[in-house]
């Protein structure tokens, strides 16, 4: 290898090296923001006293601390949710080739939140001998919407706004059918719209452990397959000469995706937008598709969630939902793409 492809690697790891480091002092800024920043109010001596009290063991007693320990708790399910949703849209772009590809817009949280809405209507428990039924109904409610955005995928071809409208039809229709079946349960009505938008405002240890199982399982099998999804990237023709199974590939990207969805959506509800905004943010720093590419899309996602619960609970006393906030700056942007994309065509 000669010296000036050296100099180029060497000096492409410092920029990526840079950024990532950045990225993350901007994550760890933000989330300290989020420590001393909300509706209820409290001065820096106020959180410092909470931040005391919950290193003495006092967050059951003391009304500070345990506001505090509320908005560590929401700052790490924050964090994992905000890397999975980023991770998610990743592979949902890559999977279809599409860049307005995303989970919530194509109707993968739709699915997920209605399969969670028939299981309250059943009266199903938590939990049916070893298998937990709140992960169980949202993962089978998005693979069955996967089901069908592969079938509209293969009918439409690569028509991106096609696909996009396909998706976003296909989202209504969730929202419609979740809509009927619960307005034939109002005492129900409350605890599934509550659940639904909930964001992170019912943060807790558990929530946090089934979105960093999906993360444990997914990231390592994700760095695994970079190679084949950068030869995927290109094309099916190029990556089956250099040797990928195109279709195990694009199957295992969209699987892993809806697993990741699924979490999601079983510990903060539908939460919209993070996994789009995330890849092209992240695509703004670098332009290589490798494993720091990955990390970068995930810190991106969890940047976006951390500020949007931020904003969520500090613009008024009553809190507004968090999928509100970022639709509220999602939807211009995806019109921004939708405009970009047909330029292009």
């Amino acid at each position: 290898m000669s010296s000036v492809q050296l100099s180029t690697d060497e000096r492409i790891g410092r920029h990526d090296a840079t950024v990532l480091a950045s990225t993350v002092a901007l994550l760890l800024l933000v989330s300290m923001a989020s420590v001393f920043f909300g509706s209820a109010g409290l001065s820096m001596a106020d959180v410092l006293t909470g931040l005391r009290g919950i290193r003495d063991g006092r967050s059951a007693t003391l009304p500070v601390a345990q506001i505090v320990l509320l908005r560590l708790l929401r700052i790490v399910l924050g964090v994992l949710v905000g890397a999975s949703l980023g991770l998610s849209g990743f592979l949902l772009q890559t999977a279809f080739r599409n860049p307005l590809a995303d989970s919530y817009l194509l109707g993968v949280s739709g699915g997920a939140q209605l399969a969670v809405t028939i299981v309250a209507l059943l009266g199903v428990p938590a939990m049916a001998g070893f298998i937990p039924v709140m992960i169980t109904a949202p993962l089978l409610g998005s693979l069955a919407v996967l089901a069908l955005l592969l079938i509209i995928s293969r009918r439409i071809g690569h028509d991106l706004l096609a696909f996009l409208l396909s998706g976003l039809a296909l989202s209504y229709m969730l929202s419609a059918m979740y809509s009927i079946l619960v307005s034939t349960r109002p005492d129900i009505l409350s605890n599934t719209v509550f659940w639904s938008w909930m964001g992170l405002n019912r943060a807790s240890a558990s929530a946090m452990l089934v979105v960093g199982i999906g993360l444990v399982i997914a990231v390592p099998v994700v760095m695994g397959m970079m190679r084949p999804l950068r030869s995927y990237l290109v094309g099916d023709d190029f990556a089956m000469n250099v040797g990928v199974n195109v279709s195990r590939t694009r199957v295992g990207m969209l699987f892993i995706s809806v697993i990741l969805a699924a979490t999601d959506v079983a510990a903060a509800g539908v939460v919209g937008f993070a996994g789009l905004f995330s890849p092209h943010l992240a695509r703004m720093l670098t332009r290589r598709t490798d494993r720091s590419f990955v990390v970068l899309t995930m810190l991106m996602g969890s940047i976006v969630v951390v500020v949007g619960d931020l904003i969520a609970r500090s613009v008024s006393a009553s809190e507004i939902p968090l999928n509100t906030v970022l639709s509220l700056f999602g939807a211009p942007y995806l019109i921004w793409l939708s405009v970009k994309a047909r330029r292009a065509v």
